[in-house]
């Protein structure tokens, strides 16, 4: 029996939590409260989680911080501590769907779609915005900005109206704005350019230097010479994958597609520590 692969995995794991946070509402209605919420704040029996940009926002503008915020926004920090930003390649539901417009582009219009490599500025936009968006709450508004632009919350918010209060929210049609755009544009611009939320999780992964990552073995690779290149095109974020140890590690969320077309061609790539690439790095210098 054939074992199933990273993808098959991470497909899972989004469609859970697609399908969980359409049920929540459901269940909410019928008074099931074990679980309730959104992508912004949810709970789990006793367990808070919370979106750390959210928590971030009403800290510094009130100057204080109760201890289920900080435990809610500790747990994802956390997990990307340890693992990287896989919250947006695994779980972040529309992540999901920004891929999936990707797929359907370049399997609709397969000769219009250039599948290269591109710059690694997604970061620091990202940052402006935050930086920005963080700003510009402080000093002239009441409401936390930046979680208007929290596109995962504005899907769950959108059943939560929807089976909760009976209504249809205009922010489905946000949602599908930005995934008709990145249609178009062949490129995932939400997720690699604008989403202020990653930021805090790619500070947090930077603080481990043996955190899990993306690690590329030179002696293994046979796509030279010409040869096509699996691993980028494979890259929903363009980003090229046998760098990434080295310079665009900060925008890698760990999704293991560039490892799943390695598998055919070497498996140059793999999952790994820092440390291994420091020390490949090390040899590739001698």
């Amino acid at each position: 029996m054939r074992k199933p692969s990273i993808k098959t995995y991470r497909r899972l794991c989004q469609l859970f939590i697609i399908i969980l946070f359409i049920a929540v509402p459901i269940l909410n209605k019928e008074r099931y409260s074990l679980l309730y919420g959104n992508l912004l704040a949810f709970h789990f029996w006793v367990i808070p989680f919370a979106d750390p940009l959210a928590v971030l926002q009403l800290t510094l503008k009130n100057l204080h911080i109760t201890f289920e915020n900080f435990i809610g926004a500790f747990l994802p920090l956390l997990l990307a501590f340890f693992v990287g930003t896989v919250f947006c390649s695994w779980l972040c539901p529309f992540g999901f769907f920004s891929e999936m417009a990707l797929h359907l582009r370049r399997k609709l219009l397969p000769r219009s779609t250039q599948i290269k490599a591109q710059g690694s500025d997604g970061v620091v936009t990202k940052i402006i915005i935050f930086t920005v968006g963080i700003a510009f709450f402080l000093f002239f508004s009441t409401t936390p900005v930046l979680n208007q632009m929290s596109l995962p919350a504005w899907y769950t918010r959108f059943f939560q109206y929807l089976f909760g209060q009976g209504y249809v929210s205009l922010s489905i049609f946000a949602l599908l704005a930005v995934l008709i755009v990145e249609f178009k544009a062949d490129k995932r611009i939400w997720c690699r350019y604008i989403c202020p939320q990653s930021v805090l999780i790619i500070f947090a992964k930077r603080l481990n230097r043996k955190r899990l990552m993306v690690h590329f073995e030179p002696k293994k690779c046979i796509c030279k010479n010409g040869i096509r290149e699996h691993c980028t095109s494979a890259c929903t974020l363009s980003l090229h994958p046998k760098t990434v140890g080295r310079v665009k590690e900060l925008e890698c969320t760990n999704c293991g597609d560039c490892i799943m077309a390695c598998q055919k061609m070497g498996c140059a790539l793999q999952f790994s520590s820092q440390r291994s690439v420091t020390t490949i790095n090390k040899q590739d210098k001698k």
